[in-house]
C-alpha cells in the first residue's frame, strides 16, 4: 500500500469518526444501539476499504497499462534514437568523406590554378616576345622602306644626270660636227676656227657641274660684310638699331652689287612711311680688299622679290679681283638640282627644284619631310641658291620657294644719310610693302 492510499484511508476514518461522534450532551445510548452502530461502522469501513482496494487495483491496472504504453513508446523512441544515431553516423561518415573530397578537390584546384598561372605567365612572356619581334620587324621594314626611297631618289637623280650627260654629249657631237665642217672650210680662216673652239670650250665648261664642296669653300672665301645703323626717335628717347650681315657679291657683266635681304637690315615693311634721324652703312669686301667702304644708299630690285636689296659696289673696288663676284645664271634651268648654302655658312646641300607656272620668277624647292628624316639639307629662309656650275640663282624667301634674281636692275632706293631725317626711305619701304602684299600667300 502506497502512501497515497494510506492517507486516503486515514482521512476517510477521521471523517467517519467526526460524523458519528455526538458533541451535544445527550444520554449515552444503550448498549444494543451502540453495538448496532459499531457493527454498521465496521461495515462501512470494510466497504470503504473494499472500494479503496478496487480503486487501487484499477489504478494499478491503469498504471500497468500506462507503463506498458510508456515502455512501448520508449522502445519506439529507442528505435527512432537508434535510427537517428545510425543516420547521424552515416551522415558523419558522408560528411567526413565530403570534407576529404572537398580537401582533395581544393588541393587539385590549387594545383590546377598554379598550372594555369604558370601557363598564363608563359603566354604573357610569349606575347611580349612576339610584340618585341613585331616592333623589330616594323622598325626593320621602316628602315628598308626608307632605304628603298633613298635608292629610288638616287636612281632618279642618276637617270636625270645620265639624260643630262647624254644631251651634253649629243650637243658636243653636234658642235664637233660643226667644228669639223668649219675645219674643212679653209675659206673661213684660222681666226674664226679659234673663236668657235673657244665658244665650245666655254659652253662645255658651263654645262659641267662643279663639286658642291668646292662651291661651298668658294662661298666662304667670297663673302662681303654689310654693317648698317639706324637711329630714330621713340617714346623712350633715341632708339638705335645695328645689323651686320654676310652678303654675296653679284655681277651681270655691267655692274656689281652686294645682295642683302631686307630681314638682315634695320628696316622692315612695318616701317613704311617712317622717318629716321640717321642712316649709315659700310661695306667690307673679302680679302685682300678687306677694309670698310661707306655705302651711299641701298637699292631695291625691280625684277625680283621686293624683300631683296642691293648695296652698290664701285667698279674700282672689284676690277682687280673680279672672281669675288658671282655671275647671275644665264640659264637657271640647266641643271635639275641647285646648291643651297646657309648665309652663316654653317651648312649646305643639294636640293631638287621644279617650276610652277602659277609663280613666275620663283623656284619651288623640294623640301619634303622625308628628305629631312633622311638627313638631307632642309631649305630655310635666307639660304643662298647657286647653280651647280657656280652661277647665282636666287635667295630662299621661305622654306619652299626661291626668288630668282635675273638681273641687277635697280628699283626705288633707300638713301643712307647721317646728317638728318630722311622720309624717302620710308616711302621706298611703303612701295616695297605694297609689292609684297600683292604676292600670293605661298610666297609671303
Amino acid at each position: 500500500m502506497n502512501k497515497t492510499l494510506l492517507l486516503i484511508l486515514c482521512d476517510f476514518l477521521l471523517l467517519n469518526l467526526l460524523a458519528l461522534s455526538r458533541w451535544d450532551r445527550t444520554e449515552p445510548p444503550t448498549a444494543p444501539a451502540v453495538a448496532a452502530r459499531s457493527a454498521s461502522a465496521q461495515d462501512d469501513v470494510v466497504a470503504a476499504l473494499r472500494l479503496s482496494l478496487e480503486e487501487e487495483k484499477a489504478n494499478r491496472e491503469k498504471l500497468a497499462r500506462d507503463l506498458a504504453t510508456t515502455r512501448d513508446e520508449s522502445r519506439s523512441r529507442a528505435a527512432v534514437l537508434d535510427q537517428a544515431r545510425t543516420r547521424t553516423t552515416e551522415l558523419s561518415e558522408r560528411l567526413q568523406k565530403t570534407e576529404q573530397e572537398a580537401a582533395r578537390l581544393a588541393q587539385q584546384s590549387q594545383v590546377e590554378t598554379e598550372r594555369s598561372r604558370a601557363a598564363l605567365e608563359a603566354a604573357k612572356a610569349e606575347t611580349e616576345s612576339l610584340r618585341q619581334a613585331k616592333e623589330k620587324l616594323r622598325t626593320e621594314a621602316d628602315a628598308l622602306r626608307s632605304q628603298l626611297t633613298v635608292a629610288e631618289v638616287q636612281a632618279k637623280s642618276a637617270e636625270e644626270k645620265m639624260k643630262l650627260t647624254t644631251a651634253t654629249l649629243r650637243q658636243a657631237e653636234e658642235e664637233k660636227k660643226k667644228l669639223i665642217e668649219q675645219n674643212q672650210s679653209l675659206s673661213q680662216g684660222v681666226t674664226q676656227l679659234a673663236e668657235k673652239s673657244g665658244q665650245m670650250t666655254q659652253e662645255i665648261r658651263e654645262y659641267r657641274p662643279v663639286a658642291p664642296n668646292a662651291l661651298y669653300a668658294g662661298y666662304l672665301d667670297r663673302r662681303a660684310t654689310v654693317r648698317l645703323m639706324a637711329e630714330r626717335p621713340s617714346a623712350q628717347g633715341q632708339r638705335v638699331r645695328r645689323t651686320e650681315s654676310r652678303a654675296i657679291l653679284l655681277t651681270d657683266g655691267t655692274r656689281t652689287a652686294a645682295l642683302v635681304p631686307l630681314s638682315q637690315t634695320p628696316f622692315d615693311l612695318g616701317d613704311a612711311e617712317g622717318s629716321w634721324d640717321s642712316l649709315t652703312g659700310t661695306l667690307t669686301l673679302p680679302p685682300p680688299s678687306n677694309f670698310p667702304q661707306p655705302l651711299p644708299n641701298l637699292e631695291s630690285l625691280s625684277g625680283s622679290d621686293p624683300r631683296l636689296l642691293l648695296a652698290p659696289v664701285p667698279l674700282a673696288l672689284v676690277e682687280k679681283h673680279p672672281e669675288l663676284a658671282y655671275r647671275i645664271a644665264s640659264n637657271p634651268f640647266r641643271f635639275p638640282k641647285a646648291l643651297l648654302i646657309s648665309p652663316s655658312g654653317k651648312g649646305y646641300g643639294e636640293c631638287s627644284f621644279k617650276l610652277d607656272p602659277s609663280f613666275p620668277g620663283y623656284l619651288e624647292m623640294d623640301s619634303r619631310f622625308l628628305n629631312r628624316l633622311q638627313g638631307e639639307y632642309a631649305p630655310e629662309a635666307g639660304d643662298i641658291v647657286l647653280s651647280l656650275n657656280g652661277e647665282f640663282l636666287g635667295v630662299m624667301i621661305n622654306d619652299h620657294f626661291c626668288a630668282l634674281v635675273p638681273s641687277l636692275t635697280p628699283g626705288p632706293g633707300l638713301p643712307l644719310d647721317s646728317k638728318g631725317a630722311s622720309r624717302s626711305a620710308g616711302e621706298t619701304l611703303a612701295t616695297l610693302k605694297k609689292r609684297a602684299s600683292a604676292l600670293d600667300s605661298p610666297l609671303r
